[in-house]
């Protein structure tokens, strides 16, 4: 078995490999025309520019928020605080064009919150991209922080309250040294994403001065058709990516969290700062549900009487035909990477080979799906028509986006599970068969079912890939959507987005009563 487990890991590690070389073969392929001299251009290294100052202000804004809101959480009673984070994970996974949409149908020309303001404001340019990212980031740092406050002992608030703590000393001396380097990892994590951040600064950048690499390579690939320029910025794209998540993975370290607190030792808020804190939620939920409205506020205006149903149900098929194979994939790819680490596990050893492997499966965290993509691109397009690639391509790409959500949501019971029953596989010499049956699926079910329903929804909600290698007769929801806002069809866009929500929250409930509910308990 652990020969199997072995052969199955390095195959996988072995196609990722290749998957990432035929990309940078592509890519080496156009460096004939480079040089250092191509280097020397204002416009690209504006565009760098502005693609690390977005990312660094999009981390800072969501950091700070997301302590914020963290430490009202820990402070104020508890008060449905699991649907509160439930919240908070459905705002990370929700497809980024209908966070585009929301903030547009709320925080733009036409929304309806300058409707009911005084003032008026532009939200394309940075402050629209800043906003999208806050909402999709904020929720995730406010959540792994919060859990961070479980975790501070119950004797540290003791020994606070004891020696006459104020709040601000419980920041500096107990607070913030718990935090820290947790708040590293995530901050470095939120700068990673939003510096490969493509759909938002394509629909909400307004312009060349908003431009980040991403969307400067797919301009020039799809428009300008320089793949020149397109390797320059895909070069650059990777160095940095590539520097950002070494970095990150350096500061990972293991969620042992403890999920149970001592409330009653937490520190009694005054006037003033139980008040600071109820503002800091409202803001903060204020700020989540104007977004979520206006989503389909827009929805008002639709003629019901002419719907594209046409078009509804063929972008539709290909955004689940995409999603489907995509999963299929990751399954694949995943559940031999994981299997050869718990048999590595159980034996003590080839744990450092683990993490070359899983570095490889974050592959699309070092280098961004828009570097791999175009070094795809320009492997096919010298060696055929790339629009008999094109559904097959897009899903493999998703899949590699998704594939470390679908380990890390895994690795934790799967760790559990070795611990707790790997001695007693090994004493009965059980067959791999009957160990995944008895053993670890009744384990397994409940995070599986989350695994892929993430990655589901990720790659039905993507549009990056598509909207480089594309064409007119692949259109899925979200690039149908795209279409719609760019053609200021925003009743139209708004029911699409709805659309999109329903398959979203379909693919979630079929997975959880198919998979998650009525799993086995291993008291």
């Amino acid at each position: 078995m652990k020969q199997h487990a072995a052969i199955a890991g390095y195959s996988a590690s072995a196609f990722l490999a290749l998957v990432v070389l035929a990309a940078f073969w592509g890519l080496a392929e156009q460096t004939s025309a480079l040089s250092w001299q191509a280097f020397n251009d204002i416009y690209l290294w504006r565009v760098l520019r502005f693609s690390l100052w977005q990312a660094l202000l999009s981390a800072l804004l969501a950091c700070m928020g997301g302590i914020l809101v963290a430490r009202a959480w820990f402070y104020l009673p508890a008060r449905a605080i699991h649907w509160q984070l439930r919240l908070a994970n459905l705002c990370f996974v929700c497809p980024v064009i209908l966070v585009v949409l929301g903030c547009v149908g709320s925080f733009g020309t036409n929304g309806f919150l300058q409707h009911l303001s005084p003032f008026s404001w532009k939200i394309y340019g940075l402050p629209g991209i800043l906003l999208a990212h806050s909402f999709l980031n904020m929720p995730l740092v406010a959540r792994y922080a919060y859990l961070q406050y479980q975790a501070i002992p119950a004797s540290y608030w003791r020994q606070g309250k004891q020696l006459g703590f104020k709040q601000a000393h419980y920041w500096r001396l107990i607070e913030w040294p718990m935090l820290r380097n947790r708040i590293a990892g995530l901050f470095a994590l939120v700068l990673l994403l939003c510096f490969g951040s493509f759909t938002i600064v394509l629909a909400l950048g307004g312009g060349p001065k908003s431009t980040t690499l991403e969307v400067a390579i797919y301009q020039a690939l799809r428009y300008d058709f320089d793949p020149l320029f397109a390797l320059q910025c895909a070069l650059l794209q990777l160095l940095i990516a590539a520097s950002l998540g070494w970095l990150l993975l350096g500061r990972e370290q293991q969620d042992t969290i403890r999920h149970q607190q001592n409330l009653a030792q937490t520190p009694v808020l005054g006037g003033a700062a139980r008040l600071l804190h109820y503002l800091i939620m409202l803001a903060y939920y204020g700020f989540i549900m104007s977004v979520m409205v206006g989503m389909f506020s827009p929805l008002s205006e639709l003629n019901w009487r002419d719907l594209p149903w046409q078009q509804w149900l063929s972008s539709s098929l290909y955004s689940l035909s995409i999603a489907g194979q995509s999963v299929l994939w990751v399954v694949l790819l995943g559940s031999a990477l994981l299997w050869q680490y718990a048999s590595n596990l159980g034996l003590n050893k080839g744990i450092k080979r683990h993490k070359g492997q899983e570095l490889l499966a974050s592959v699309m965290l070092l280098a961004p799906a828009m570097v791999i993509t175009t070094g795809l691109f320009f492997l096919l397009m010298s060696r055929g028509d790339i629009s008999h690639y094109t559904v097959p391509l897009v899903a493999l790409i998703n899949a590699l986006m998704s594939l470390p959500f679908y380990m890390r949501s895994l690795k934790p019971a799967l760790n559990d599970a070795v611990k707790q029953y790997g001695r007693l596989n090994q004493s009965l010499n059980l067959p791999a068969l009957s160990q995944l049956r008895f053993i670890y699926w009744p384990l397994l079910r409940k995070p599986l079912s989350v695994a892929l329903s993430l990655c589901m929804v990720l790659s039905l909600g993507d549009m990056g890939v598509i909207a480089l290698i594309g064409s007119v007769d692949v259109t899925t929801l979200p690039l149908l959507l795209f279409q719609q806002l760019s053609s200021y069809q925003y009743a139209s866009a708004s029911a699409t987005g709805l659309i999109m929500l329903l398959l979203c929250g379909l693919i979630f409930y079929l997975l959880d009563i198919s998979l998650g509910r009525h799993h086995a308990e291993h008291r």
